[in-house]
């Protein structure tokens, strides 16, 4: 059964640049599209179980990305994000791994699962995105372990994806092979994570190749502020908008985003104390 959600979000007065400056809706507020999602037909040995969430009224092709949540984490975990990229025109992939209390690669295992189910998907005569998967502007996506994950398949997959974009990764002993990795890179990580230590996360962004990078550490927020009750939605807003802007910018390729990671937008928020720290490589 395919299902429908459609939730609209305010922005706080003066944290984001006017949406009349671009070329849709501020990155973090709701899209305006309607979602819609199902999860049959999306079986695979690489993850325990999927979902595929995009825009109802999709006209032509999308880009299109993993998410996978971390340690312990279901997909259902991730779908405040799914639902919010989806509303901005994305065909996500939220997926549960196989085994969500083990290592960095069985998260890495999930994403080049999604990769190949979203290309399969797109020629499959039932699914329900058939001919509407970009398959030239495929992105990667997941938290904590899920990050670490990432960072593993972009080293894998190198120029088969677009983008990268690591939640407050964690990676503990696996190393990625940070020189194949070709996709434009954004890390986000929170300044009172404890468990994703910003420290560590920022050597991960030394460590990647000479390309086009982001690393984000955003003020106050911590390791849990990414899913549950306890998650803060000023920090999810921050979350949202970032990651937002970076698949705008560089998997849509509409550069009217880059404001949000460099330009007057970014400016706004650094001067509204986002950041702790922020580095970006064009």
């Amino acid at each position: 059964m395919i299902k429908t959600h459609l939730k609209f979000a305010s922005l706080a007065a003066g944290l984001f640049l006017s949406a009349s400056a671009l070329a849709g809706p501020a990155p973090g507020s709701n899209g305006g599209q309607a979602v819609c999602d199902y999860s049959s037909g999306l079986t695979s040995l690489s993850y325990l179980s999927a979902r595929v969430s995009y825009p109802c009224n999709l006209s032509g092709t999308a880009p299109a990305t993993t998410l996978t949540g971390g340690y312990t984490n279901t997909k259902e975990d991730m779908y405040w994000l799914a639902n919010h990229l989806s509303s901005h025109g994305y065909i996500v992939i939220t997926m549960t791994p196989t085994n969500n209390l083990g290592l960095p690669p069985v998260w890495e295992r999930a994403h080049k699962g999604g990769i190949d189910k979203l290309k399969s998907e797109n020629s499959r005569l039932l699914s329900p995105i058939r001919g509407k998967v970009d398959v030239n502007k495929l992105g990667i996506m997941g938290f904590s372990m899920g990050g670490g994950g990432t960072l593993l398949a972009a080293g894998d997959l190198g120029s088969q994806i677009k983008t990268a974009v690591p939640l407050a990764p964690w990676l503990g002993v696996s190393i990625p092979s940070y020189r194949n990795i070709k996709a434009k890179t954004l890390i986000i990580s929170g300044a009172s994570d404890t468990v994703a230590f910003p420290s560590t996360i920022a050597g991960y962004y030394r460590n990647l190749p000479t390309i086009t990078k982001g690393l984000a550490e955003v003020r106050g927020a911590s390791h849990l502020d990414w899913f549950g009750i306890t998650a803060s939605s000023t920090q999810q807003t921050r979350f949202k908008t970032l990651t937002t802007a970076w698949l705008k910018t560089y998997l849509t390729g509409d550069t009217s985003y880059q404001t949000y990671f460099n330009g007057s937008a970014h400016n706004s928020n650094v001067s509204a104390g986002w950041y702790t720290q922020y580095q970006y490589r064009p």
